[in-house]
């Protein structure tokens, strides 16, 4: 798996029901796909579309995790599943405040005690891989931590495909720019 997997969500009704279409302008040159952490950048678009970028490890809130790349036709063979860099483009973000999402760990594993902190991301770009883009945006246990301001509060421990407890965990977004972060427990 790859990038911040929507798994579930805390709160009522569809768990693809809180999505909102965003703006990445063709000035970003960067490669995003859906797993990719993004943070609204206080722009629109000419129609008043807001604009996201890529979030940072672990300064500010984040506001979703994209679920979807509009198709783009502008010399598409439409077989990527990302957002080619600078090209203007539309991306469907889950903004759920409760939404959980599975991911993987970098320089971890994550201990038990890890639960109930919060924690920054890895926020390396995407890459096309035959035709798939793929996110490669992780949680990073170095920094783990009770700050408000780590953008994902760490739910539970999953095993990676070689049974390893804490190469995998399951996440929510702590601190969003539609909501304060918390402090860890």
């Amino acid at each position: 798996m790859a990038g911040f997997g929507l798994s579930r969500t805390h709160s009522q009704g569809d768990v693809t029901g809180k999505q909102f279409t965003y703006n990445i302008p063709a000035s970003d040159a960067v490669r995003y796909s859906p797993g990719d952490v993004v943070v609204i950048t206080g722009d629109a678009d000419p129609d008043g579309v807001p604009q996201v970028a890529a979030a940072a490890a672990s300064t500010g809130g984040v506001t979703g995790v994209i679920f979807s790349v509009d198709p783009t036709f502008e010399g598409e063979a439409l077989s990527n599943t990302g957002r080619t860099p600078s090209v203007n483009s539309f991306v469907k973000v889950n903004v759920d405040p409760f939404a959980l999402y599975e991911v993987d760990v970098a320089n971890g594993p994550l201990v038990t005690a890890n639960v109930g902190l919060n924690a920054p991301i890895v926020p390396d770009p995407a890459t096309l891989s035959g035709g798939l883009t793929v996110s490669n945006m992780t949680l990073n246990a170095t920094g783990v931590a009770t700050t408000n301001t780590l953008p994902f509060r760490i739910v539970q421990l999953l095993e990676d495909d070689n049974q390893v407890l804490g190469n995998r965990a399951l996440v929510r977004v702590n601190n969003s720019t539609l909501n304060t972060g918390t402090t860890g427990i």
